[in-house]
């Protein structure tokens, strides 16, 4: 009997011939299929390929029940409802090595044109100029090149960048400098490596800890006349930042193949300036990168279907649909817990301790755990950590997990107590339990506080006197940011107090940072936990 794979949108050729040469598959492909014509053929389905176009969603799963494996061409995984598909048993993988090389060698293309001023030559030869001194450049040989993210495209990058003769520095807080030894080139803190370097390229997700990662208020920082590529996510470096830079001289020239909004607006400011290259999102647009990411969709597809091998699976297709059920809200509030405390944490995440108290110590906890990890590392990764290779990447990096299994406290017959540690010996904790199917943290720091994981949150640290929250409130109101729920705890009288507001729109840097300048206020993390 053969198993009927569907490819649901615009696939490379010769993928979907290397699936038809299989005698074990029967393949629908029509070169890309509208949602209602997806739906009509999805009973039959037992494999599903996609791209970006096919949101994978609890509707068109219910049409497939006899679905065992999706497959995204591709890295990202938005487009797929993960925690439905696991519980329905169906196996989510991606492919996520196919354009590594092809987004490291579009950084460097724009590294060499920000030296030669390649395209401002090239658009002035068209209009019939010769205006050779107006370009002159400088050589990479000798520069100092900072690279920011050390995961697999800035590792490409260091490779290349070294075989060109430049001074590379590197910036990676969540991966061990033993670990990345192999490069042999310097790993600095991030001032060090913005203060030292001629030019800059990025290649981290877009997380609360990126964003903005050159912006106004650290832009005197910078060398003067730094060159600056983004090749990773739009938003990473502040767009008014570069422009201001780029019109002060700050910085010489910059480089862009992402944007916070894409394509970018009308008027964008950075669209009229002559020393800014822009290029529409083409770090991974090479007819290499679209076919080794094909090839690599089929080759996991063949592999699963003829040895049950699932390679860069993304879920926990073994957890019983019951099981599943049961540990839905702890799998859901772990992972946003995870997200949490990784935020509050002053320092690298060195150990982990999960403590499952009461009815749930007698589940296999193993994907709470992983959730958990998985929301921790994503505050560094993003969309490169998932559910199955948080645990690798936690090892990776030498974070110690512990997990225990206890009865309740009195008042709770569940609930998970999660621990994260530095290296340094600092330390942060939450309790969260399930409340009508749904997560409730009901403890932060040791102290009683109850409020739902979820939305857009201020976890506000300040001195317990009086006005603090009124303060709080008019602050927010200036914004025009409403406050949808908020939560107080605090440790003694006149101590140390907590305030966790779920807001309804997320603040800006300037405003955050104003926010920790009020008066008694002496912290302010914000968290998006949507």
């Amino acid at each position: 009997m053969k198993h009927c794979i569907v490819v649901a949108d615009k696939f490379d050729p010769e993928g979907v011939a290397r699936l038809r040469q299989q005698s074990g598959l029967e393949v629908l492909y029509d070169g890309g299929y509208s949602r209602d014509r997806l739906l009509e053929i999805m009973p039959q389905a037992q494999g599903l390929i996609i791209r970006s176009a096919t949101r994978v969603d609890a509707a068109l799963l219910e049409r497939a029940p006899n679905l065992k494996i999706v497959i995204r061409a591709g890295v990202g995984v938005d487009n797929i409802d993960i925690l439905e598909s696991s519980r329905r048993g169906v196996i989510v993988m991606n492919a996520p090595g196919g354009n590594t090389v092809s987004t490291a060698e579009q950084a460097l293309a724009l590294l060499f044109a920000l030296a030669r001023k390649t395209p401002q030559a090239n658009a002035s030869m068209k209009q019939g100029k010769w205006e050779k001194s107006k370009f002159v450049g400088v050589e990479l040989t000798g520069k100092t090149l900072g690279v920011v993210g050390l995961g697999r495209i800035g590792k490409e990058v260091v490779k290349r960048a070294r075989g060109l003769q430049m001074n590379v520095v590197g910036y990676d807080p969540y991966i061990p400098p033993a670990n990345l030894s192999h490069l042999e080139i310097d790993i600095v803190a991030l001032e060090e490596l913005l203060a030292q370097s001629d030019f800059v390229t990025v290649h981290t997700p877009l997380t609360d800890a990126t964003r903005g990662l050159v912006n106004l208020q650290n832009l005197a920082r910078l060398k003067d006349g730094v060159r600056l590529i983004n090749c990773a996510r739009g938003g990473i470096y502040e767009e008014a930042a570069l422009a201001e830079g780029l019109r002060s001289g700050k910085i010489a020239a910059v480089a862009l193949d992402v944007f916070s909004e894409e394509p970018p607006p009308s008027g964008f400011a950075l669209t009229e300036m002559e020393n800014c290259i822009m290029t529409p999102h083409l770090g991974a647009s090479t007819g290499d990168a679209e076919f080794a990411v094909a090839m690599e969709s089929v080759d996991q597809l063949i592999e699963y279907f003829e040895r049950g091998i699932a390679r860069n699976a993304l879920n926990f297709p073994t957890v019983d649909p019951e099981a599943m059920d049961y540990l839905k809200p702890f799998f859901q509030g772990g992972e946003k817990v995870g997200r949490m405390l990784a935020h509050m944490l002053p320092g690298d995440l060195a150990s982990v301790q999960i403590d499952y108290c009461g009815e749930v110590a007698n589940f296999a906890t193993q994907p709470v755990s992983t959730a958990i990890l998985c929301g921790a590392l994503s505050v560094a990764m993003g969309d490169e950590v998932n559910f199955v290779n948080a645990p690798v990447f936690a090892r990776d990096r030498g974070i110690q997990l512990q997990e225990n299994k206890k009865a309740a406290e009195r008042g709770f017959s569940s609930y998970v107590h999660v621990r994260f540690s530095t290296s340094r010996g600092q330390s942060t904790e939450s309790k969260f339990t399930s409340v009508n199917r749904e997560p409730l943290v009901f403890s932060m720091f040791g102290l009683p506080i109850e409020f739902k994981p979820d939305g857009i949150m201020l976890l506000v640290t300040n001195r317990d006197v009086p006005r603090v929250v009124g303060t709080l409130g008019n602050f927010l109101g200036d914004l025009n940011i409403n406050i949808a729920h908020l939560e107080l705890s605090r440790d003694d009288k006149g101590g140390t107090a907590y305030c966790m507001m779920t807001v309804d729109d997320l603040l800006s840097p300037e405003a955050l940072a104003k926010l920790r300048g009020l008066d008694n206020i002496l912290n302010a993390v914000q968290l998006d936990l949507r």
